[in-house]
């Protein structure tokens, strides 16, 4: 048991997370016409996806959009898997950490903070994104990113059965 609490804690931590969500900011930003930064809330759910093996599969495996990604949730492969269903309570419990890599972005400057709207910016993560030790859950996670820009929080709590 000891080697799988090593290998959690290899990646959840904040450090990783803190990258991976850095990407997530920069690929939302990338892709969001308004320029206005990522809503804070979207990170709480973008973690727990990346960092769930089976979601990253799904990620990694689908091109379109948001919306392709939560057919494949109902596909036969996935069938009785609650994977979607689930999203809401592992992002409850991943508060913490999720937190946790926040304050990291914020103390390292990958993302600035609009106070005045909750937002994120990012700063320093183009410079990172063609580094060899960059994560490879940082290249999903900015695709990721990318698909939450194009829609309303209300289309992303109402394909992802989460709220916001």
């Amino acid at each position: 048991m000891a080697v799988l609490d090593n290998e959690t804690r290899a990646v959840q931590n904040p450090a990783f997370g803190a990258a991976v969500l850095a990407a997530f900011v920069s690929g939302f930003y990338e892709n969001d016409a308004t320029k206005t930064g990522v809503p804070l809330p979207y990170l709480y759910v973008a973690l727990p996806m990346i960092l769930h093996s089976d979601i990253y599969c799904l990620i990694r495996s689908t091109r379109p959009s948001l919306r392709h990604l939560a057919e494949k949730f109902v596909s036969v492969e996935y069938a009785g898997t609650d994977l979607l269903l689930s999203l809401h309570q592992r992002a409850i419990q991943m508060r913490k950490l999720t937190s946790e890599c926040l304050g990291v972005m914020l103390a390292t400057g990958l993302v600035d903070l609009n106070r005045s709207n909750a937002r994120l910016v990012p700063r320093k993560v183009q410079a990172l994104a063609d580094r060899p030790e960059t994560p490879d859950q940082s290249e999903q996670a900015r695709k990721l990113g990318g698909w939450f820009a194009e829609l309303s929080p209300f289309e992303i709590g109402s394909i992802l059965k989460v709220t916001f």
